[in-house]
């Protein structure tokens, strides 16, 4: 294949692949932008030199962003992080974000090389969108690149919009679309009453990614014994997916210590899926959606089920490192879905498979997507108090009313697909312009 056919797509956010979101979000993207090209895409993570995964080329982070602006770190010290860096782009200085187009520097050659190939610079995926990304999209309208935000969420709320305000109508002034997958982020920006017309909401990129083909999928789930054991006896199949990392874990469960924390989260969830083994005599399949180094969902999983007082035939943890295609396929594959992740309820969503959602108040993500934009509201329960009585209760009635949920699935399926062609179309529109938001059609505008 030639260089000419390749489209080449510069995410410029942290993107960690172990993370099966992440990667689902970069397919649904590859579906999204795609048309007649293959697509090399460009994502920044922890790694120590450049890497390679399949078509994804993977930079160092720390090329361009300051880590103090990602980590942990207080929320005062993050506050003056935050007003130097809006100070430094007010006159013109850009710090490590020039690296990105720094010729002078052959230590960042092959990084410059894909920003000068890059034909779209996007950022704030799976909600990523800071002071840096202001940066980055007047450095990528500068170069004469098509960019913007796809996907982005979060909240502009806050101390910080006395100082960010005009960094925040300056992104929104010089990118060619401003695609928000959250209502709340898109009403914070709506409310900066800056160019209007440019800001969509619409559904999360991930939306769009295929499933892998069944005979892959089937492949994978029949190496164990106990799938196979529990598909003779036509037991119902439950997908599971647990963590014990993110802010609703942190802030959630009791306690200052992550031992603490993770020993009543594991009786929390062990004790629902002990009642639903019990009570419907289902088999449950833990799913590996995040395998970072620094809290795998695997080892969640071994948490909970050290919990669990069922028969071991009764439940398995798929332990292996999967695609997010492949996920989402083996989601299709459950008659219905536990899911702590966010991105495993897309994925339920997009295959049609009912599910219960686990998370709490304070995730907005969840809420504005799942029940909000998707009508599932009384699928989610807010684990900020413990009740599991009340938690059992909810979770039964979904899982009992579970062929009605895939029949409403299937309908607000058919809406989330159409939503994205709409932007999918406008966002392959390119020409001196930019974007045509207007192709864009008004009804999945927030009203």
């Amino acid at each position: 294949m030639n260089e000419q056919d390749y489209l080449y797509i510069f995410i410029a956010d942290y993107v960690p692949l172990k993370n099966k979101g992440e990667e689902a979000i970069i397919r649904g993207i590859e579906e999204l932008l795609g048309g007649k090209h293959k697509i090399r895409f460009a994502v920044f993570d922890f790694v120590e030199e450049v890497k390679q995964h399949d078509n994804i080329t993977i930079f160092p982070i720390d090329w361009v962003f300051r880590l103090e602006g990602i980590t942990g770190i207080p929320a005062w010290k993050k506050i003056l992080f935050d007003i130097a860096i809006v100070c430094q782009m007010r006159i013109g200085y850009y710090s490590k974000l020039g690296n990105i187009v720094r010729d002078s520097c052959p230590e960042y050659g092959s990084l410059v090389d894909f920003f000068r190939k890059a034909e779209y610079v996007l950022v704030g995926h799976d909600g990523i969108f800071c002071t840096e990304s202001c940066g980055i999209i007047h450095l990528a309208r500068k170069a004469g690149k098509q960019t913007g935000m796809l996907g982005t969420g979060g909240q502009f709320r806050g101390r910080s919009r006395y100082y960010k305000s005009w960094l925040y109508r300056r992104a929104i002034r010089e990118s060619d679309f401003c695609v928000f997958r959250e209502r709340g982020m898109y009403e914070d920006m709506m409310s900066l009453n800056c160019c209007k017309d440019k800001l969509v909401l619409a559904p999360d990129p991930a939306f769009c990614m295929p499933p892998a083909e069944g005979d892959l999928v089937q492949g994978i789930l029949a190496k164990y014994e106990k799938y196979n054991r529990a598909k003779q006896l036509n037991k119902t199949i439950v997908g599971v997916t647990v963590r014990e990392k993110g802010f609703v874990f942190s802030a959630l469960f009791g306690g200052k210590e992550k031992s603490s924390k993770s020993q009543s989260h594991s009786r929390f969830v062990a004790q629902l899926l002990d009642d639903l083994i019990q009570n419907r005599d289902v088999f449950i399949i833990f799913l590996p959606h995040a395998i970072e180094e620094d809290a795998s969902d695997l080892e969640a999983a071994g948490h909970i089920v050290e919990a669990m007082v069922s028969d071991p035939d009764s439940y398995m943890i798929l332990d292996e490192d999967i695609s997010a295609c492949v996920l989402k396929g083996i989601l299709g594959e459950c008659d219905f879905v536990v899911g702590e992740r966010a991105h495993s309820i897309i994925g339920s969503i997009s295959v049609r498979t009912p599910f219960f959602a686990l998370t709490g108040s304070m995730d907005y993500r969840t809420h504005d997507i799942v029940g909000d934009m998707c009508g599932c509201t009384e699928q989610i329960y807010d684990m900020d108090v413990l009740d599991g009585a009340l938690a059992y209760e909810r979770l039964i009635d979904a899982y009992d009313h579970r062929e009605e949920i895939g029949k409403r699935l299937a309908i607000v399926g058919r809406k989330l697909s159409i939503q994205l062609a709409d932007v999918g179309s406008a966002l392959r529109t390119r020409d001196q312009g930019g974007i045509d938001n207007a192709q864009i059609d008004s009804r999945y505008h927030a009203t």
